[in-house]
């Protein structure tokens, strides 16, 4: 099986930033006091000396099998046990290693969300650690089900693309968070998760319903994969259009692989049967040698972009060169995709967080071209615009520039698109003839421009 693996078909999705890897705890292993051990045997094998516990270890499962253990004294209780385990973690000496699993994935730069199912920090630590000679940049979010009102708020502000980002579905063992230590703890987290009752964030479910998953070392009771399956597909399984990229002891013959195959008629199952961390590994050298070099140096945190966005389509990319020129020459930071991104390009994550958060003014650029274009990325660019500039009160956000020469002032000629985008009725066309303001835009500009000025003062 591992001999057709499609590891051309991985890669691909990779470059296109169309994977989220999902960690689970047969990656988290590492040479600790003298032998190679998982961080969940460690912390369960501590927790069960603390208390005095008699454990049938079950291979992955360690930390439920203690946790058992000690539920079955009738008079046991859960308070203050995530406190023990929390403590146990934390306070491990020496501090346990950076697998060198996560220390592959991260130099696979593409790679910019991820999944854990373990609730330490070590994937986080992987990414700042390679890209960012160590800096705290990688953004770590975490599920929780008692999560305060300025912790949801935190999550849904944080973009891909801006810095990687981690995700903890069963929590993290730090801060103020829960977190799952036992099968039901994490039944309980997908539930919530689900059934929105503790609403996740959108960006989150959009991306994870919108990349292939390559879950590596995942190991949860078969009912609990197929429930947590469910919650990263949009559609019923049967009829899903994805590929599920599956590493880890056993995959083939685990219910998990058998549910899919039966199930997910429209799926790719793609499995490799070797530990996790080999897998990793094989691709890591797949991918180097592919992208020789990279990786080679910690990378820093993405230049921001200008508080001005152009959005345009390729059949206006002159009068745009002309136009960022012109606004550059009255002294705004003006900035704008030259190559226009393509179907498979990470989009999503280059612009979308430009136009969501950090753009300071928008501005469409509307062509008889554009008018006639049935379908195209530029489209989605302008939804997102209007949607912000509901939020957006006392001041311009988006200012619409028609760049066709012979315009003058006849809106009704661009009626498909004002049809389509009826919030741009409301707004005043900017004129560019082939991508030169005319004497009013540079004004409108002008004072849009100082406008920006005293604000970043203040």
């Amino acid at each position: 099986m591992n001999d057709t693996f499609p590891w051309d078909d991985l890669l691909d999705h990779i470059e296109r930033g169309k994977v989220v890897p999902v960690i689970g705890h047969e990656l988290i292993h590492a040479e600790y006091e003298g032998r190679r051990v998982s961080l969940q045997r460690v912390i369960a094998e501590r927790l069960a000396e603390r208390e005095k516990l008699s454990v049938e270890w079950t291979p992955h499962f360690e930390l439920n099998d203690a946790v058992c253990a000690y539920l079955a004294n009738p008079r046991a209780r859960l308070v203050g046990l995530y406190d023990r385990v929390a403590s146990l973690a934390s306070s491990l000496s020496p501090p346990f290693p950076i697998p060198a699993g996560l220390t592959r994935l991260a130099e696979i730069g593409p790679l910019d969300l991820f999944v854990t199912l373990t609730f330490d920090s070590l994937m986080a630590r992987a990414l700042d650690r390679v890209r960012f000679g160590g800096d705290g940049v990688t953004r770590e979010i975490e599920f929780s089900i008692n999560q305060s009102t300025a912790k949801q708020a935190e999550a849904h502000q944080v973009r891909p693309g801006d810095a990687p980002v981690v995700f903890s579905l069963f929590g993290r063992a730090a801060g103020q968070s829960d977190f799952a230590i036992h099968d039901e703890d994490a039944l309980e987290f997908i539930h919530r998760f689900v059934s929105g009752d503790v609403a996740p964030p959108e960006w989150l479910l959009s991306e994870l319903r919108n990349r292939h998953p390559l879950i590596l070392g995942v190991h949860l009771p078969d009912w609990l994969e197929r429930f947590m399956l469910r919650a990263a597909t949009r559609d019923r399984l049967r009829l899903a259009q994805k590929v599920y990229y599956i590493a880890g002891d056993n995959v083939s013959s685990g219910t998990f692989t058998q549910f899919l195959h039966r199930f997910g008629r429209e799926t790719t199952i793609a499995a490799y049967e070797d530990p996790a961390d080999a897998f990793v590994e094989a691709l890591h050298d797949r991918w180097t040698a592919r992208h020789p070099n990279t990786g080679a140096k910690p990378l820093r945190p993405p230049e921001p972009r200008g508080s001005i966005f152009i959005s345009y389509g390729r059949e206006n990319l002159d009068a745009v060169v002309r136009l960022h020129d012109a606004i550059g020459a009255l002294g705004g930071d003006a900035w704008f995709d030259r190559a226009e991104l393509y179907p498979g390009d990470r989009w999503e994550q280059t612009i979308l967080p430009q136009i969501r958060r950090d753009a300071r003014l928008f501005v469409p650029v509307i062509s008889e071209g554009t008018a006639h274009r049935g379908e195209a990325y530029v489209f989605r660019e302008w939804r997102e615009a209007l949607e912000r500039a509901k939020k957006i009160v006392g001041r311009r956000f988006i200012v619409p520039i028609v760049v066709d020469s012979d315009y003058h002032g006849d809106v009704g000629r661009y009626g498909s698109l004002l049809d389509e985008f009826p919030g741009l009725h409301e707004l005043h066309f900017g004129r560019a003839p082939c991508g030169e303001p005319d004497p009013d835009l540079r004004q409108a500009l002008v004072s849009e421009i100082r406008a920006m000025r005293r604000e970043e003062a203040q």
